[in-house]
């Protein structure tokens, strides 16, 4: 699940920021990016109806984390007991 997790949170990221896919990788941050506190927000809410998760609410410095640090955050919602499956 982890390549498609990564895969999926690239996609929903440069879709919510405008940014071309080709250039994200887990390595940027939001900061980075030039991704705003507002566009942050919108794009912790679309990961979590992509995927059917909650998100920690340590997640609130997505500005200075990479991408991958996002990735590991969804992984490790999916991965938590008594969780089904992904929403597609």
């Amino acid at each position: 699940m982890t390549a498609d997790a990564e895969s999926r949170v690239l996609d929903i990221v440069a879709a919510q920021s405008g940014k071309d896919r080709a250039t994200l990788t887990t390595a940027s941050t939001l900061k980075e990016l030039e991704v705003d506190s507002l566009e942050a927000i919108e794009i912790v809410f679309e990961i979590e109806e992509a995927f059917g998760i909650q998100l920690a609410q340590e997640q609130g410095r997505l500005d200075t984390e990479t991408l991958q640090s996002l990735v590991d955050a969804v992984n490790a919602a999916l991965a938590e007991p008594g969780r089904s499956a992904a929403a597609s």
